[in-house]
């Protein structure tokens, strides 16, 4: 009879491949990752049955991490404008304090190894944030657009308020609220 999986080494695992994605990018290899997981290179694939499978598990980890913070930070807001600002700012303040992690999960968001279902499965998880951006964009000048450019857009000005954030801490809430300002004005 075979053991059961320990969900303390999946996260081991996990952890090491985020954090090796982060550095190295998607090259980054499993006995590696297995090195710093601390666990022996053939349990990788006791968990994961492929790298493809790994990475993939990786990108939703993260995905649902990122989600589960930021409509955590919805619970009491009300109002489209509050809502909209706990999802940036908690968004935000969540890429500063693990950048890692959002290295990580803005190189597996660009690649091809990301599955259909994966990308689906992370989509899904985020709609009650997404609802929040949709409901906010259509209301202005680009509620014709296409979702996808919406959306591309929120993350960009996202990326370059979180890179401003880490790179200036003394100024971190006067950027965020810079960059919410912004986003605000572009979707509503």
């Amino acid at each position: 009879m075979a053991r059961p999986l320990s969900e303390d080494r999946r996260k081991a695992i996990l952890s090491a491949a985020t954090e090796l994605i982060a550095r190295e990018g998607l090259s980054a290899a499993t006995a590696q990752i297995a090195k710093n997981a601390g666990v022996p290179h053939g349990s990788i694939f006791t968990y994961f049955n492929t790298k493809v499978e790994l990475v993939n598990a990786v990108y939703l980890d993260l995905k649902r991490e990122l989600t589960d913070t930021v409509v955590a930070g919805l619970s009491g807001a009300t109002g489209d404008r509050e809502q909209l600002y706990e999802v940036w700012t908690t968004w935000s303040r969540w890429g500063v304090a693990n950048p890692s992690k959002r290295r990580a999960l803005a190189q597996l968001g660009q690649s091809d190894q990301i599955t259909g279902p994966t990308r689906q499965a992370g989509y899904d998880g985020a709609a009650p944030v997404l609802e929040v951006i949709w409901r906010v964009s259509a209301q202005g000048a680009l509620a014709k657009a296409p979702r996808d450019y919406v959306g591309a857009l929120v993350e960009a000005l996202a990326a370059t308020t979180m890179d401003f954030m880490g790179a200036s801490p003394e100024k971190s809430d006067a950027i965020c609220e810079s960059g919410f300002e912004a986003l605000w004005r572009a979707l509503g």
